[in-house]
C-alpha cells in the first residue's frame, strides 16, 4: 500500500471526528430505497468468524466491514436541534475472499473499475463517490425494515459518468462530500492507535414501550472492538497490539 495513503489514513484516525459517535434515534428509519449517491467512508476487517457453509459444515471466515454514507435528493441527512447533520450510512457485511469470484471481489472489482482500475486495496477507494442502488429487506418477523446495497442479484454500484437519457451525453454526478470521516482497521497493519480510534464508551439504553414490555434491551455501542474480539484470532492480534485479549 502507499506509504503516504497510509499515513492520510493515521492521521484521520488520530485527528478526525469520530463517525460512531453520531447521535442516533430511538427509532431506525431505513434510507429509502433505490438509487443514491454514495461515498465509501468505512473499511473494517473484522477477524475470523466462524459461520456455516453451503454444505452445512461450519467453517473460519475472515469478515469485513464497508460503509458507505449516501447522499443525493433522497437521501438528505437529518439535521438535529443543534445544528448537527446526521447523515444516512449503510454498513455491508461480507466474507474477506480474493477468490475473485466471492461478492467482496466483485464489488471491489465494480468499485475499482469506476475509478480506472487504480487502486490494489479498498482503502485507496476510501472518500470516492459512486452511484449505488439501496435494498430493503424486511426481519424475519416481517416488522422492521433494513436497508443494504445487496440486492437479489447483487451489488449495483457505478461510477459517477452517465448517460443522459435526454442527449445522449456523457455527464457526470454530483456526490456532495461526506460528512463522515473516513475511517479504516486492517488486520496485518493494526497498532494501539487505530484500536483505540475504534472504541465506542456507553451503552444504548433500554427501550420499553407502553405497557412497560422491553422492545430494545440495553446494547453496547462498541460494536467494532467487540466483533474484532469475538474473532477467533483475535488473541494473536491483542499480543500484537500490547491489550488484554479479554479487555
Amino acid at each position: 500500500m502507499d506509504k503516504d495513503l497510509w499515513s492520510y489514513i493515521l492521521k484521520g484516525i488520530k485527528t478526525g471526528p469520530d463517525m460512531t459517535q453520531v447521535k442516533q434515534s430511538a427509532e431506525y428509519t431505513p434510507p429509502a430505497a433505490g438509487m443514491a449517491r454514495a461515498r465509501l467512508v468505512g473499511y473494517f476487517e473484522l477477524g475470523k468468524h466462524e459461520e456455516e457453509n453451503m454444505q452445512g459444515k461450519m467453517v473460519l471466515r475472515d469478515k469485513v466491514d464497508l460503509v458507505f454514507e449516501l447522499s443525493g435528493p433522497n437521501h438528505q441527512p437529518r439535521k438535529l436541534d443543534d445544528g448537527t447533520l446526521i447523515p444516512h450510512r449503510v454498513t455491508v457485511q461480507e466474507t474477506l475472499d480474493y477468490s475473485g469470484c466471492g461478492n467482496f471481489s466483485m464489488l471491489f472489482a465494480a468499485m475499482n473499475a469506476a475509478h480506472g482500475d487504480t487502486a490494489t486495496h479498498t482503502v485507496e477507494l476510501l472518500g470516492k463517490p459512486f452511484i449505488v442502488e439501496v435494498f430493503h429487506r424486511r426481519s424475519n418477523d416481517g416488522k422492521k425494515v433494513y436497508a443494504n446495497l445487496k440486492g437479489p442479484n447483487g451489488y449495483r454500484l457505478y461510477g459517477t459518468t452517465v448517460q443522459d437519457p435526454a442527449t445522449g451525453k456523457q455527464c457526470a454526478v454530483m456526490v456532495t462530500a461526506a460528512l463522515t470521516d473516513p475511517r479504516a482497521f486492517i488486520w496485518d497493519l493494526a497498532n494501539s492507535a487505530m484500536w483505540d480510534s475504534i472504541h465506542i464508551p456507553g451503552e444504548y439504553e433500554e427501550r420499553a414501550d407502553d405497557k412497560g414490555e422491553v422492545i430494545s434491551p440495553a446494547r453496547s455501542k462498541n460494536v467494532l472492538q467487540e466483533r474484532i474480539m469475538s474473532a477467533e484470532n483475535w488473541p494473536e492480534l491483542a499480543a500484537r497490539l500490547g491489550v488484554s485479549p479479554t479487555s
